[in-house]
């Protein structure tokens, strides 16, 4: 049968022969003997990594037709009626998979005690046995993860296929963990295969079939029509016109069928099958990916924050689909530019679900930054009742009403600003013709000068970026004020931008101030007053009331009591949600974020990174597990680092980003 296999392909194949009576290949014994009539595994070409299984186990060694399977499973009880023999594509793709679904087991020299399963993606249709399989191995074996690549039954229409699948490897993994030292079981899964580990780890059957922890990679997560990814949903749960066939059914089956169709659409959107007993998970795709939405994976994640599952969001702007665990020693890698922030971030991940940190409480030394001031300007030297400002610029507008001196208050709590309304300007020793304007959060209450500026100052700095950082006015209730002093601080820099060697500015913000940069980047009047690019840390977007942060909407708008005209603060309540103002002409923007954020809502930052991929806005987020609300830039030299267990991977991640930024302007 080999031999024959071998002689009928053109190019070079590799055949994998499955034993009946044992359903093991064991590396190092060479394959077991063909059996007739046992499909057998070819593959068109040769991977890049000649990682071999150490055991491959049939999960149905009579077919898929038998009453039984393995003895420490579950027998197969739907089969999927595809027949013959897998059929192998290029690129490490098998299609037809039925009576020869498996695992294989890969066994690292020093294990870890986790074991993850891994659901290669291909639309239901065919599996991704190479990206998403054996190269997944090759990356958790050389971290001491033992690995299951799992080859499961395609569904061809019969939708509790691959599921009953994955929970037989499952079964299998848990009956033998013991044995391989295993004390932890997660999934992994890609595209379909993503929405496979979606499905086991929201629909599993007791503590045995429910993963520990899952990892989900540009996964298809709904079945609704303009989401769904359309040949994953109809090979998943039948065509469209399989469905509305009317010549084998009387009206009242075709009726209940209608039913039983929408039914199996709302089921297996798996996003609304999360719970509070759902396991930690870990998603990451790209922005720019053409064949499976991102809003899959954001619907997925809101659920899990909003029952307070542990999560982690990483969507990063380029990179397409189906990435999976290519290197560029592997072959051609779109998300190489990324692929180190990607695995440190995935590698601490799995460290700290495996073994999890304690959480800290953040807290100041006191201890200062050593960066010196070049230049302070004051936006309004005669005062914001006057109609005149600087030169560069315009005039304050409205007033905010506040008198007297400032009042700094905490770790440098700046509040009370009126006349004295003004920012400071950081040169670099070595500048890169960058500048980013720095705008302080504090819930339009104050502005935290510290952790949310000067620290940010000091890192920029380090990396050639001159600085501006606002002491802006508070609204006070006067909603205009903020966006008036960041508008004339772009005003007033650009028209210094040749003489400081500035080719590119941008705006940075946090919570509040995260709002009032996304203010700048969507409420801009010219191209002077748009930032080139929009940095958002754990930001206040909308002023929708039960998702807004009470405090900054009161702050900014005034209290709603006060009111009479409802309509013009309605107006006003939709002009401030940003989310609403984004267009095409909204710079590249970053946003970073913890998934506990008790302050602001995650909605925030999901519902404006939304409408910049419905802009097509180039774009990224990064939604770590924890790390709560206002860390900032307050590292361990000014206190303890609340994000410290990821600090490192972010900040790679910002510093590509404005390097990438820069690099476009160049």
């Amino acid at each position: 049968m080999t031999n024959k296999l071998f002689s009928t392909v053109s190019i070079c194949c590799l055949a994998i022969c499955l034993s009946l009576s044992s359903a093991v290949y064991v590396q190092g014994k060479g394959p077991a003997k063909s059996v007739p009539g046992r499909p057998v595994e070819v593959r068109l070409g040769t991977p890049a990594s000649s990682l071999l299984p150490d055991k491959t186990i049939l999960l149905y060694p009579k077919g898929q037709n038998a009453k039984q399977g393995l003895k420490e499973a579950q027998g197969p009880m739907v089969s999927n009626e595809l027949t013959g023999p897998e059929k192998a594509q290029k690129g490490g793709f098998v299609a037809n998979v039925s009576d020869s679904a498996r695992i294989d087991l890969y066994f690292p020299e020093k294990p870890n005690g986790q074991l993850i399963i891994s659901c290669p993606g291909g639309s239901y249709y065919n599996l991704s046995t190479w990206n998403e399989g054996i190269y997944v191995a090759k990356w958790m074996k050389e971290r001491g993860i033992t690995t299951c690549v799992l080859k499961y039954r395609l569904p061809n229409g019969h939708w509790q296929v691959p599921l009953l699948d994955v929970q037989n490897a499952l079964r299998y993994c848990r009956a033998h963990a013991k044995e391989w030292g295993i004390d932890q079981i997660g999934v992994i899964g890609f595209s379909a295969g993503g929405h496979l580990a979606s499905t086991v780890e929201t629909m599993y059957v007791d503590s045995i079939t429910r993963p520990d922890f899952s990892v989900l990679i540009y996964p298809v997560i709904s079945m609704k029509n303009g989401i769904t990814h359309p040949n994953t949903h109809g090979n998943l749960l039948g065509s469209d016109a399989s469905w509305m066939d009317r010549d084998k059914y009387s009206f009242d089956q075709w009726y209940e069928r209608q039913k039983m169709h929408k039914d199996l659409e709302e089921k297996y959107s798996t996003y609304q099958d999360v719970t509070p007993d759902t396991p930690a998970t870990f998603i990451a795709l790209s922005t720019d990916d053409k064949t499976v939405t991102a809003l899959n994976s954001t619907m997925f994640y809101q659920a899990l924050v909003n029952n307070k599952v542990p999560a982690e969001l990483h969507i990063y702007p380029r990179g397409g689909h189906g990435w999976g665990f290519t290197t560029k020693e592997l072959g051609r890698d779109n998300l190489g530019y990324a692929r180190d922030e990607f695995s440190m971030s995935l590698e601490r991940w799995l460290n700290e679900v495996h073994h999890p940190l304690a959480k800290l409480k953040n807290h100041s030394t006191g201890a200062t930054c050593d960066i010196k001031v070049s230049k302070t300007v004051y936006l309004y030297p005669e005062g914001q009742n006057s109609e005149k400002g600087l030169p560069e610029a315009k005039g304050p507008g409205e007033s905010n009403g506040a008198k007297g001196a400032e009042v700094i208050k905490g770790n440098h709590f700046l509040s009370n600003v009126g006349d004295s309304a003004r920012f400071d300007v950081y040169f670099p020793e070595k500048p890169n013709g960058q500048m980013a304007v720095i705008c302080p959060g504090g819930s339009y209450a104050f502005s935290a000068q510290s952790n949310e500026g000067a620290h940010v100052a000091e890192w920029l700095l380090s990396k050639g970026v001159s600085v501006c950082l606002m002491k802006y006015r508070l609204p006070l209730g006067h909603w205009t004020v903020p966006l008036t002093d960041v508008q004339n601080t772009f005003r007033y820099c650009r028209a210094h931008a040749a003489e400081w060697g500035i080719k590119q500015i941008g705006v940075i913000g946090f919570s509040a101030g995260g709002h009032l940069a996304a203010s700048s980047s969507t409420l801009f009047t010219d191209d002077i007053t748009r930032p080139d690019f929009s940095v958002l840390f754990y930001p206040v977007i909308t002023m929708e009331a039960g998702v807004t942060h009470n405090g900054t909407r009161t702050n900014l708008l005034g209290n709603d009591s006060n009111w009479s005209d409802k309509e013009k603060l309605n107006s006003l309540v939709y002009h401030y949600s940003l989310e609403k103002q984004v267009s095409s002409k909204t710079p590249d923007t970053f946003i970073v974020l913890a998934s506990d954020d008790p302050g602001v809502p995650v909605e925030n930052s999901l519902r404006y990174y939304d409408a910049l991929l419905a802009n097509k806005v180039p774009a990224e987020i990064h939604c770590f597990p924890h790390g709560g609300h206002g860390w900032g830039f307050d590292v361990a030299r000014y206190g303890t680092d609340q994000m410290g267990y990821c600090r490192a991977e972010m900040l790679m991640s910002l510093e590509r980003f404005l390097n990438e930024e820069l690099a476009k302007k160049k």
